[in-house]
């Protein structure tokens, strides 16, 4: 009985070695970092995370729940989904001067945003590189948002529109502290 129970023990040690052999270039190279505030090329979605393993060693995945947007907003994903960001195809969102919050016609909330003027031209740059896919807005290490680019974004200046009254709020003060920061 003693012998059964020692190679069953051994049997478990080898087993769980294999898994985390296997297991190890995932678990390794996973990023924890937080992101920059940022707008990011989504190089693939799906639904759940392990569909996008393995993840190349400049990509993040991230979750695209749309948790700060209004539910009813019509790019809003029909579930939660996970997307692969390119860390390295990129622009920073470093901000000209604290956000402003506007209301619209509607009453609903909406952040303004005036880039930098060193992310003007790299922004317009990265719109137009890539028209016709899909970037993720970043902001406090969450995807805000995810759209499809379909005209260059000049001038540098954007807004965010469709969120709740709490996430814009979040949006606000998250920008706020990051820009007191610099």
């Amino acid at each position: 009985m003693k012998m059964l129970r020692a190679k069953l023990t051994a049997l478990r040690t080898i087993v769980l070695a294999t898994v985390l052999f296997i297991a190890a270039p995932y678990v390794v190279h996973a990023d924890t970092s937080a992101l920059a505030n940022g707008i990011y090329l989504v190089n693939r979605d799906a639904e759940y995370s392990k569909l996008l393993l393995p993840i190349e060693e400049n990509e993040r995945i991230m979750l695209d729940d749309g948790h700060l947007l209004e539910p009813t907003q019509p790019n809003m994903p029909d579930k939660p989904r996970y997307v692969a960001l390119s860390t390295v195809q990129f622009v920073p969102i470093n901000l000209a001067h604290k956000p402003t919050k506007n209301v619209d016609a509607q009453g609903k909330k909406q952040l303004m945003l005036e880039l930098a003027k060193s992310e003007i031209v790299p922004l317009e740059t990265f719109t137009r590189k890539n028209c016709g896919r899909s970037v993720a807005i970043v902001i406090g290490n969450q995807v805000v948002t995810v759209h499809k680019v379909r005209e260059p974004i000049t001038g540098g200046k954007m807004q965010i529109t469709r969120c709740t009254d709490n996430g814009c709020d979040v949006l606000f003060t998250q920008l706020q502290k990051n820009d007191a920061d610099r």
